[in-house]
């Protein structure tokens, strides 16, 4: 079991929606924040692996006609129970005989300002995985990003997703930057690295520090 530290951009949100992620709800799948109240049962119907390989490669895509959930999105994405998350991720250049390293920080950023066209906020957080796919437990992330563990070909992999299920409490959610897309661009082509406009802070973080198996960003 590893406690594993993620970055989480959202695009588009007011300053008070922001706040109340941090400070109180956490961050929750959009199916839940468009369905309101969820059951157990229907929580263990969605914990499927066919419903994460939808997330993962066919979330923008339209849902079928008579999809259970239609009535709360259009697409695989407006209705997942999982959330994407980034921890960073390494790919192997067989060619070159290297290894290319995708830091978190700017897939992150890339959400949560799409792409640098508007303003958006990046959340700092942690969630505990299994070291192997646990799809069905609502308490464990899929670590989608470890080639031994997902080995069938994801053309997302460089993102470096780790997939939360349901919900990511308040206390797992140390601080949220919100960062202006075009300011964050400008910023990178000059060569530094972008300054938040601001940060909410959450004082009621519960850090993993004191337990062991902590992993950092990449």
């Amino acid at each position: 079991m590893f406690f594993q530290k993620v970055l989480k951009g959202i695009s588009g949100l007011p300053l008070t929606e922001a706040q109340r992620m941090v400070l109180d709800e956490g961050i929750l799948s959009n199916w839940w924040r468009k369905k309101g109240l969820v059951s157990n049962p229907e929580i263990q119907e969605e914990l499927t692996e066919a419903n994460v390989i939808h997330h993962l490669n066919d979330y923008g895509r339209p849902l079928p006609v008579g999809h259970q959930w239609a009535t709360y999105g259009k697409t695989y994405g407006d209705v997942s129970a999982f959330i994407s998350t980034t921890a960073g991720a390494v790919q192997r250049d067989v060619y070159n005989r290297t290894n290319i390293l995708f830091p978190p920080f700017p897939i992150a950023l890339n959400f949560a300002t799409n792409g640098f066209t508007t303003t958006g906020y990046i959340f700092y957080a942690y969630v505990i995985t299994l070291g192997k796919q646990s799809v069905a437990l609502q308490a464990f992330s899929e670590e989608v990003r470890e080639l031994h563990i997902y080995t069938s070909f994801l053309p997302f992999h460089h993102e470096g997703e780790i997939t939360a299920k349901i919900s990511i409490p308040s206390v797992n959610i140390e601080k949220a930057e919100c960062y202006d897309g075009v300011k964050a661009l400008r910023e990178l082509k000059a060569g530094g690295l972008p300054n938040p406009l601001h940060t909410i802070s959450n004082p009621t973080y519960f850090p993993p520090d004191k337990y062991c198996n902590i992993r950092e960003l990449l």
